[in-house]
């Protein structure tokens, strides 16, 4: 007698297997997209957007099985497998945790199209048929291929096209009514610990000038750069810039998730010089400190010419701005945090984590 799950898919093992290619396409820079299988992400048929992940993944974790199989069947080859129900315990769920990228449905396959034992080479009588035909010939080539190395390029072309998708969502925040000031610091401190190549930091400081503009109004405007734009390329005095209301910039803020070094000093203050400014503030947790005495020194002398620079942590400024503007201007704070995400193209990660640190609240 055949044992139950002899042809079937670990559930768990494939979990972890596309958790460590999701990790993978999430850090990466510029992976190959295929057109043909971002064309099927993208199907506005849920059962395709669903289908090409669930047949690769359980090919990748065990090459025995067909992938183009949509069935277990009645028979005992090692071949056949239950798609659907693979899908329901792996595809589904880690969708529902990635913002629901590929659609909301908990069963994919209970649609006509896949309540078949093989995917067909051509399908008739069904709605978007030469996509249809396109997900058979796509895997139909792992199939006839049947290499771990292509099975595994596929997938991972599969979650590029995904990300993509995925970068694309709107997150939906949810702010809690109520945050003390000690909630409002282990929560930024928790966000800041994962690094993010400033994406993250420049987010919250840009959030905190925004709330401590609207609570204190010595300026009307933030603004800021997107995190991979170049300084030459914006022509900002800094990352952050705080303009009153006549237009006139009144500071500039440097964002650091690091300590402070003489170089960022040093390039700062040539910047600061060129737009006249008088004002340039540091947001960094603390300062370089081998550079610590020249720095100092490089301090008084840019006062005496006419620029103040200040070196001030997120906690620091945390702390005395949003006392001063009580749990509202906290609240606003939080808001503005999620705005600034979204609307400077951050990481999808970032977002994301964002998202579950407030839903942890």
């Amino acid at each position: 007698m055949v044992a139950e799950n002899r042809t079937s898919p670990d559930a768990d093992l494939a979990r972890e297997l596309l958790d460590e290619l999701w990790e993978i396409v999430t850090q990466e820079e510029g992976g190959e997209i295929n057109p043909d299988i971002a064309r099927l992400v993208g199907s506005r048929f849920v059962a395709i957007r669903y289908c090409l992940p669930t047949q690769l993944l359980g090919k990748l974790t065990d090459p025995k099985l067909d992938c183009l199989c949509l069935q277990k069947g009645r028979g005992d080859s090692d071949s056949q497998w239950d798609p659907r129900s693979f899908a329901e315990k792996v595809i589904v769920p880690w969708c529902a945790e990635n913002q629901s990228v590929l659609g909301t449905s908990a069963e994919p396959y209970v649609g006509k199209p896949l309540r078949k034992p093989r995917l067909e080479e051509n399908p008739e009588k069904v709605r978007g048929i030469e996509e249809w035909v396109l997900l058979y010939r796509i895997l139909d080539e792992v199939e006839r291929r049947n290499s771990q190395e292509y099975t595994r390029l596929c997938m991972l072309q599969a979650l590029r096209s995904i990300h993509r998708k995925f970068a694309e969502l709107d997150f939906e925040y949810f702010v809690p009514e109520r945050i003390s000031m000690e909630q409002t610091e282990k929560l930024i401190g928790e966000f800041l610990s994962e690094g993010s190549g400033g994406d993250r930091g420049l987010s919250v400081a840009a959030a905190l000038f925004e709330t401590f503009g609207r609570y204190f109004g010595i300026y009307q405007e933030v603004k800021r750069h997107a995190i991979n734009a170049a300084d030459q390329a914006t022509g900002m005095a800094g990352d952050i810039e705080c303009i009153g209301g006549d237009g006139k910039l009144r500071f500039a803020i440097e964002v650091k998730e690091r300590n402070v070094t003489l170089a960022d000093v040093r390039s700062a203050v040539l910047k600061a010089r060129k737009a006249s400014l008088r004002e340039l503030l540091f947001n960094a947790p603390g300062a370089n400190p081998s550079d610590k005495e020249e720095m100092a020194d490089l301090f008084a002398r840019t006062w005496a010419s006419g620029t103040n620079l200040y070196r001030l942590s997120i906690n620091e400024l945390i702390r005395v701005g949003l006392s001063l503007t009580g749990e509202s201007g906290r609240i606003d704070f939080l808001e503005n945090v999620g705005r600034q995400l979204d609307e400077y193209g951050t990481q999808p990660s970032n977002r994301k984590r964002w998202k579950e640190l407030l839903e942890g609240m």
